[in-house]
């Protein structure tokens, strides 16, 4: 497997390729079409977007996830739940024995909601950014009402929700009304940061976040853990928590996440993809397309992949402290559209802030 370099730029020391034998995680958009238009989504979903994949080739997909022994699978979009044969494929996974994780607007029609009410979905995963004017100037008019009312009717049911915060310049400041709010209904909350793909480099280019608000949120999260013990609260840069992140240990390059190593992403359009936030709207991550070749038979030597399994972190990575116990070295995607460099050093780092470069980083 020779690596295609020329989708990437990678200045660090190489590795010889690491990767599970066959993949350990998987995505699939099931659709591009979304019934919203958020101005910072990453992969351009629409109410315009044409793409869909067609219930038979979701079902070859799922039939090899089952072959390859996986438990669970991501289902997202788009908006998933706009799929015509959604209800078909919630039943094609529990037929396979796949648990469920939705990526979701948690915009419902009155007919979905009630399916969604009971269907076999083992965690809803809402995007929520921010409280009602800000989570509305992102996402649309009446959006941030809709999603409450949904997480309510889906609490209601006894199902399993997390709310997913994108933060931003603008927006950072509603985390503690949303911890609070989180508590009152039930749910989880993923804070992470804006990345600089898709529509987020047009229509929000000033709101990525920078390292010293990040690290603020990142220590506000820890006290709101304290304030709310029954949240669970996650982040992307969780160095300030005392708890080891299995995503690091599981790491056995010890390099970096694990896109293209055991995780893969299968696109609307088909293209089989390391992760969702390759998705460019072009094949330069592809390895392929579901609609000619099934995932497992370039899982091994696609050379799109590559870049992913060889690489390593920077010298700054490899001398912090927490570097594969409470960090795996950031996000290949945000580095990558953020500098040409797939294994540059994560702008959104900020570990430098916690304690000088070159010494370490301290606790918290």
């Amino acid at each position: 497997m020779e690596p295609d370099l020329e989708i990437t730029v990678l200045r660090n020391p190489r590795l010889a390729p690491v990767h599970s034998e066959r993949p350990r995680g998987l995505g699939i958009e099931v659709t591009g079409r979304c019934n919203l238009r958020c101005r910072h989504c990453f992969n351009e979903s629409s109410p315009e977007n044409p793409h869909e994949l067609p219930l038979e080739v979701i079902e070859k997909i799922l039939s090899e996830a089952e072959a390859w022994g996986l438990d669970a699978v991501r289902i997202t979009g788009g908006e998933a739940t706009v799929h015509a044969s959604f209800r078909e494929i919630v039943a094609a996974c529990q037929r396979r024995g796949l648990a469920i994780d939705l990526n979701t607007n948690g915009v419902y029609s009155v007919s979905m909601l009630k399916f969604l009410q009971t269907a076999p979905i083992r965690r809803f995963l809402i995007s929520l950014d921010g409280l009602r004017a800000n989570n509305d100037a992102i996402r649309g008019r009446g959006i941030f009402a809709k999603v409450l009312a949904s997480t309510a009717a889906l609490r209601g049911a006894g199902q399993s929700i997390v709310w997913s915060f994108h933060i931003g310049r603008g927006n950072h400041g509603d985390l503690e009304g949303l911890a609070a709010m989180a508590s009152e209904q039930g749910v989880g909350l993923k804070v992470s940061p804006l990345r600089p793909i898709g529509r987020a480099v047009t229509e929000l280019p000033d709101a990525l976040i920078q390292p010293s608000d990040y690290l603020g949120v990142v220590r506000r999260v820890v006290k709101l853990r304290e304030l709310y013990p029954a949240v669970r609260f996650f982040t992307d840069f969780d160095i300030l928590t005392a708890t080891t992140d299995e995503d690091c240990t599981r790491n056995e390059a010890g390099a970096s996440c694990q896109a293209g190593r055991t995780m893969v992403n299968v696109g609307y359009d088909g293209q089989i993809l390391p992760c969702g936030f390759f998705h460019t709207g072009s094949a330069l991550f592809s390895a392929g397309s579901v609609y000619d070749t099934p995932i497992g038979d370039v899982w091994s030597d696609a050379p799109a992949f590559a870049p992913f399994r060889i690489h390593t972190k920077s010298e700054r990575c490899q001398g912090c402290r927490y570097y594969q116990k409470r960090c795996a070295g950031g996000c290949p995607a945000i580095a990558h559209f953020s500098t040409g460099q797939f294994d540059a050093h994560d702008p959104t780092c900020f570990a430098d802030l916690v304690q000088p470069p070159g010494v370490g980083v301290k606790e918290p």
